[in-house]
Order: structure tokens, then sequence, then C-alpha cells
């Protein structure tokens, strides 16, 4: 993420970067798919819930990177946020061990101001 902010000339950096975003939500999406699978202690409706977000923040990333241009990246920092509050207040994600949460807390707050800070250098 880093190189494409640096290279924002090149022709590739800002599709590379919005490509690269999408892949990593899909696959922190997918997280939340394995983590509430493995949770005993929730309801049926709970799991189809989170199962569902999931399903519509990787939706809301693929079509974004389709059909938007200016504003795709500043949606992208959006749903990164969102990914990370999910986990934080879902049923079945918030019992994730202090390490993870600080980590994950400190890795989306960075890649937010990357990502705002292309949409801002971007012509």
């Amino acid at each position: 993420m880093l190189g494409c902010l640096l290279l924002p000339a090149a022709p590739w950096s800002l599709a590379l970067l919005k490509a690269y975003s999408v892949a990593i939500l899909a696959f922190l999406a997918g997280n939340w798919w394995s983590t509430t699978l493995l949770q005993r202690a929730i309801s049926t409706g709970e799991l189809r819930w989170v199962l569902v977000l999931s399903n519509l923040v990787v939706i809301a990333a693929v079509l974004t990177l389709i059909f938007t241009t200016t504003l795709t990246l500043v949606i992208l920092a959006f749903l990164f946020l969102l990914l990370l509050a999910g986990e934080r207040w879902l049923p079945g994600l918030g019992q994730q061990p202090v390490y993870y949460r600080r980590m994950r807390t400190n890795v989306t707050g960075w890649v937010v101001v990357l990502l705002i800070s292309a949409y801002l250098l971007t012509p």
C-alpha cells in the first residue's frame, strides 16, 4: 500500500492500491465467517446477521471498485473502519485476544490514513 502511495504518478499504482484493498477487505470479511462459525454461544439469527454483513462489505467493496472513480479510496477506507467496528460489537467477534485487537486497530488506522492520503494526493 505504501509503495502505491509513494509512486502516485505510475499509471498502475492507484489501480493496484484499490485492488489490493478490496482483496484485504475480502480476507478480513472471510475471517468473520471462520470466527463466527466457530462460536457456539451465539444464536442462529446472530450468526446469519454477521455472515450477511460480511458479504455486504465485500459486495460494496467490489461494486465500489467497479463503478466509482473519485470516491473509491474514501469508501474503501470507510469499509475498513466498518469491519473494525464490526469486530468490536457484533456477536461472536468481540472475544478476540487483546494483542489481535490492538494490532487490528493500529493496522486499520494506518490503512485508513494511507487510503485518505492517496485520495488527497490524486489529481
